[in-house]
């Protein structure tokens, strides 16, 4: 009597599986749960940074909120820096131009 190998006993449970597992994925239950899912998670998500936001700022110290906040304004200035310098950069080329004329 031989042994089955695991890939054996991989693909025979795959065979078996597989129509099962797709004919779930694949239902009208499976999606709306899912959809379910990901609205509790998310709500629970926010809940739960709402509420250690809450707890550092008792303590006085910025929570991640916070952070990303400031990171998303300090890229926001950046950005208008780097235009400025253009802006700037493009003006004394012109003004040098004109004066050389």
């Amino acid at each position: 009597m031989t042994v089955p190998s695991l890939r054996d006993l991989y693909d025979a449970a795959e065979k078996r599986l597989t129509p099962t597992i797709e004919a779930v994925v694949h239902s009208e239950e499976f999606a709306t749960t899912t959809a379910i899912v990901g609205m509790v998670r998310r709500e629970a998500g926010k809940r739960i940074e709402g509420a250690g936001a809450t707890l550092w700022h008792l303590v006085n110290i910025p929570a991640g909120s916070d952070v990303r906040k400031l990171r998303r304004q300090v890229g926001e200035l950046d950005y208008e820096i780097r235009q400025l310098r253009l802006q700037l950069a493009e003006q004394s080329h012109l003004t040098r131009s004109t004066e050389e004329d």
